[in-house]
């Protein structure tokens, strides 16, 4: 990637993309993909990704190409509305009964130059602190079990966060480090425009960061968590990982707010950064009557940082964000998404062609591994009343 950095390879349009024209005659040398996925119906993970993948996709008004081949697929469930079989026949891709035959396309030994995990979407029961049970750890340890064998290691894409048991998050977060694998995982949101843009420079001195989200705490919480950890990491010192965390819903977030526990007025600024149409701005007096049932997760960094996700159904459509530095200076911003056309999810397709390409990839698993414990433990607090939990299982340090 030389000297570019994040923000100018994620917006500059035309970074030596094959055009059709040029793509057609070196189609077989592309790089080799198998996707292993929970589910594939219409607007699911699979389906804004995989698409994407096979067919191309647009970002900025300019349309790419693929650079990537997908030759295999793995799909775990085959609902009514089952997209898996007919893509794989429109794209001439296999579909196989296993993750270790589609890696090895059927033979002996792995026969493709990278994987993309889609384990979001499908019937899978919760566990009692309310994550849905994602076989994301069974898939990412079929493929490694794969690698080991064949002695061949190859980059891998992780949709959203690593497990839903932090044992098995940091057993895959450790085989990565062990295995040297290239790999890059999460959310899409950091990857997405920021409107205004938004990006601080490191050895930023930050005092409070806040993010918004909407829906399900656990499955577009995940989200804003890691947003939220995209713009905390660049703080001076770098990450230093995070001592507590605490669950509150109801009432109570309104009630300490008020108290100052998190901060109104980075809410507000958030607030008016919103795009999409939807619950109507409304001032800080009338939030509790919008927005009934509001639910939080408040996190105390190790350095004093404190964090704040707010997940406001009647409030808001978009994931926002607002920090404060130390010096009282405030930022915000709209970490924008296309909600129906889902084009955002050409940044994670680009990413996922450049990991592939290069092995190299610009986003920290430190970061999905902190994110994941932010979600983990957030929940866990939830199941146990919604008291502080202390975390030292989150003293995760590391630099970007």
């Amino acid at each position: 990637m030389g000297s570019m950095n994040r923000r100018s390879f994620l917006l500059a349009p035309g970074l030596a993309w094959p055009q059709a024209s040029s793509l057609g005659a070196a189609s077989d040398r592309r790089p080799r993909v198998a996707i292993i996925m929970n589910v594939y119906f219409p607007n699911s993970h699979a389906d804004v990704f995989v698409g994407r993948l096979l067919e191309g996709y647009r970002l900025n008004g300019v349309s790419h190409r693929p650079r990537l081949k997908t030759l295999s697929f793995f799909c775990d469930q085959f609902p009514n509305n089952d997209m898996a079989r007919e893509q794989a026949q429109e794209y001439g891709v296999k579909l196989f009964p296993d993750i270790p035959s589609a890696l090895r396309l059927g033979g002996p030994k792995l026969a493709v130059d990278g994987v993309a995990i889609i384990g979001e979407h499908g019937d899978y029961p919760r566990t009692p602190r309310g994550n849905v049970m994602y076989p994301r750890a069974k898939w990412f340890d079929a493929v490694a079990e794969v690698m080991e064998q064949d002695g061949r290691i190859i980059p891998i894409f992780h949709d959203k966060y690593f497990a839903y048991e932090w044992a098995d998050a940091l057993r895959i977060y450790n085989r990565i480090q062990a295995l040297k694998i290239p790999y890059f995982g999460g959310s899409s949101l950091p990857l997405t425009w920021r409107r205004p843009p938004l990006e601080f420079a490191r050895g930023v001195e930050l005092e409070e960061v806040l993010a918004v989200s909407f829906c399900d705490i656990e499955e577009h919480g995940y989200h804003a968590l890691e947003l939220m950890q995209a713009m905390a990491e660049r703080r001076k010192g770098g990450e230093t990982g995070v001592e507590a965390v605490r669950y509150v819903e109801g009432p109570l977030v309104w009630e300490l707010g008020q108290k100052g526990e998190w901060s109104e007025t980075l809410l507000e600024l958030a607030l008016s950064r919103k795009i999409h149409k939807g619950p109507p701005t409304v001032p800080a007096s009338q939030w509790p009557q919008a927005c009934p049932k509001p639910q939080a997760i408040l996190i105390r960094y190790r350095d004093g940082l404190k964090g704040t996700v707010l997940n406001l159904n009647g409030l808001a459509l978009d994931y926002l964000f607002a920090a404060r530095e130390r010096s009282g200076a405030l930022h915000s911003s709209c970490f924008y998404i296309q909600l129906y056309l889902h084009n955002h999810w050409g940044f994670m397709v680009r990413h996922f062609e450049e990991l592939v390409l290069t092995r190299k990839t610009q986003i920290p698993p430190e970061r999905v591994l902190l994110s994941t414990g932010l979600t983990l433990f957030g929940l866990e607090s939830r199941l146990r009343g919604g008291g502080w939990l202390s975390t030292p299982e989150l003293a995760i340090r590391y630099i970007v």
